[in-house]
């Protein structure tokens, strides 16, 4: 009996890691998923007329308002997803172009790596070394709030030291998202779509704010 029941749960085990196995294999999927579709719309990013760029801008971060606060909008988060990943690929074309030029590809693609090793290690983190980073969460939601509202009005502020407290608050917020949301993973509290778009976009993030330091202080 003793042998039959510590079979029992060596199978149930293994069905179960299995299971998570599978489970994150999906969230790197659309992970990888959403970064094509960002990457389509940065493709076609070169075509957009640089006078549809703040318009646009702005309708981003009205968008992204309005589904962080209101319930009903996140129904449609499948539908949103995929226009904010493409509406940010045809925005973020001109922006690495200048980040590019500016910083010259040397330096770009070292911040870029930098940038991918941070996420790597906050995920690492939160995922191995933090039991439960759940309380977080209230707290980055208002700073995500505040950070949305500040990068409204910082589009008709042009003071360079309200734009770099925005960026430097902007990198440690989606740092935390990551740690935060690689917690969420290992507690099992997630769904693979969801997720997969979280980390594409704390990503993507990260490498924006990392490459916005860099090309601030080279001047």
């Amino acid at each position: 009996m003793a042998e039959t029941a510590h079979s029992t749960k060596k199978q149930h085990r293994q069905s179960n890691n299995k299971s998570q196995a599978r489970t994150y294999g999906k969230v790197w999927l659309f992970f990888v998923y959403y970064w094509i579709i960002f990457g389509i719309g940065c493709y076609f990013g070169q075509y957009l007329p640089l006078e549809w760029r703040r318009p646009l801008s702005i309708v981003l971060l009205v968008l992204v308002l309005i589904t962080v606060l209101f319930n009903r909008a996140r129904r449609y988060g499948i539908v949103i997803s995929h226009i904010y990943a493409i509406v940010v690929g045809l925005l973020s074309y001109a922006t690495f172009t200048a980040y590019l030029q500016n910083l010259g590809p040397e330096v770009f693609y070292k911040n870029v790596i930098l940038a991918i090793a941070a996420f790597i290690v906050f995920g690492l983190i939160g995922y191995f070394l933090i039991g439960n980073a759940a309380s977080m969460g209230k707290y980055l939601f208002v700073t995500l709030i505040a950070l949305i509202v500040a990068s409204l009005i910082g589009m008709f502020i042009h003071n360079p030291i309200f734009h770099t407290v925005i960026t430097v608050v902007g990198l440690l917020l989606f740092l935390l998202y990551t740690l935060y949301d690689f917690n969420r993973m290992k507690r099992g509290q997630f769904s693979p779509r969801e997720m997969g778009f979280n980390l594409f976009i704390n990503l993507l993030h990260i490498i924006k704010y990392v490459l916005n330091l860099a090309n601030r202080f080279k001047r």
